[in-house]
């Protein structure tokens, strides 16, 4: 009988934990720790629909003084769980960092960063 009480409260605590989760990264493009010979975009996929105007990816030259960085990412218009950077120009050569943010439906935001390498 005890055991019965006790499922309301396990499915209750389960929901609320559910309703409060923050997006987490779940894979991105180049991937973390990539080495490419080119990259033409940066997509970050999330766990759940991100308000994609309080989001944002900003790219930044990893090993130099003057830092390529892009603070704007746009939707996927194929994907709401993912963000586009699509870099005005082609990157050069080096080791960059990707730095994300990202809100969900709860309106909490979620940060990370990851870093890859353009190689020629």
């Amino acid at each position: 009988m005890k055991t019965r009480s006790l499922v309301p409260g396990v499915l209750g605590m389960f929901a609320a934990s559910v309703a409060f989760a923050h997006p987490h990264l779940e894979s991105s493009t180049p991937a973390s720790g990539a080495v490419q010979k080119q990259v033409s975009e940066i997509r970050l996929v999330f766990s759940e629909v991100i308000e994609t105007s309080l989001s944002s990816i900003r790219l930044e030259a990893g090993d130099e003084e003057r830092a390529y960085v892009t603070p704007s990412a746009e939707p996927d218009k194929a994907n709401s769980k993912a963000l586009l950077l699509k870099p005005f120009e082609p990157l050069p050569t080096g080791k960059y960092v990707v730095r994300w943010t990202a809100v969900g439906s709860d309106g909490h935001p979620a940060r990370g960063s990851f870093s890859f390498i353009v190689s020629k």
